[in-house]
Parts: C-alpha cells; sequence; structure tokens
C-alpha cells in the first residue's frame, strides 16, 4: 500500500507540564512505529492561549507531526486521538506534492527575510552606538574645554 504524506496537529491540555506532554508525543511516536507509520518530523509548537475554551481549558500544548502514512491508518490514529482525555482537539491533512513544494518555497523566502531584516535591523544598532560614541565623545570634549575655562578664570 502507497504512503501519503499527512500532517497531524494536535492540541494537548495546556496544563499538563512539560515532562508529561513529552511521555505522550513518544506514546503517539510509538503508536506510530506499531502501526507502520513513518515519522519525519516532529514541531512542537508550544503553549498557546486558546481562541474558545475547550472542555474548560484555556491553555493548549500545540504539535505537528509530519507523517508517511497509508490513508487507511488515519482513521485508526483518529480514534486513538478521540479516545485520548488529554487531546483536547486534532487535525489530520493530506499534503500534496505540489503543497509541500510550496510550503518549503514559502520558508525559504521566509527565512530570507528574516535574515535581511535582521541584517538591517544589526546595521542600525551598529550606527546608534556609533552616534551615541560620538555625542560622549563631544560631552567629554565640551565639559573638559568649560572645565579649563573654569580654571583660566581662577
Amino acid at each position: 500500500m502507497s504512503k501519503k504524506f499527512y500532517e497531524s496537529y494536535v492540541i494537548f491540555d495546556g496544563n499538563l507540564d512539560d515532562s508529561a506532554i513529552e511521555d505522550l508525543i513518544k506514546k503517539y511516536e510509538s503508536l506510530f512505529s506499531k502501526n507502520e507509520i513513518d515519522v519525519v518530523n516532529i514541531v512542537r509548537i508550544g503553549r498557546k492561549r486558546l481562541a474558545y475554551e475547550i472542555k474548560r481549558k484555556v491553555n493548549g500544548f500545540y504539535v505537528c507531526f509530519e507523517i508517511n502514512s497509508p490513508p487507511g491508518l488515519i482513521t485508526k490514529l483518529e480514534r486513538a486521538y478521540i479516545l485520548d482525555e488529554n487531546i483536547l482537539r486534532y487535525l489530520t491533512i493530506f499534503v500534496s506534492a505540489k503543497t509541500l513544494a510550496e510550503k518549503d518555497e514559502h520558508f525559504k523566502h521566509k527565512a530570507i527575510m528574516q535574515a535581511k531584516f535582521e541584517d538591517t535591523k544589526a546595521k542600525e544598532l551598529k550606527e546608534e552606538l556609533e552616534k551615541s560614541a560620538e555625542l560622549e565623545k563631544t560631552a567629554d570634549n565640551e565639559n573638559n574645554e568649560s572645565e579649563s575655562s573654569k580654571e583660566k578664570a581662577l
């Protein structure tokens, strides 16, 4: 059976501590390996405030599992999500090759833009430091001149 690429987003209960969340992630990794699902990447997005309460919870820990799986096993995986009381919400989507290429292109472009932004910020900071150094130098020179003029007056 041919495998397809999926992204499975899961929101774990945000009230759990980090070690409990890592245990849950490892639990699902082992579930994937038992069912011949290849884990490509696990993205720990992190804790976020939910837009609305889910099961009386206001915080969630977001995780994205990037997996290669036969299509028939997705329903089995989602059944495991439903039965787990620590999972508030889940969403599993098929990612086509075209969408995957577009996503890679987007993140490459984003990385380039971020690097340019950081370079400009670094240049601006360097210029500000140079200006403040010049201002301090001129202020020191003015203080020295005023002190020497006071000494001459005495």
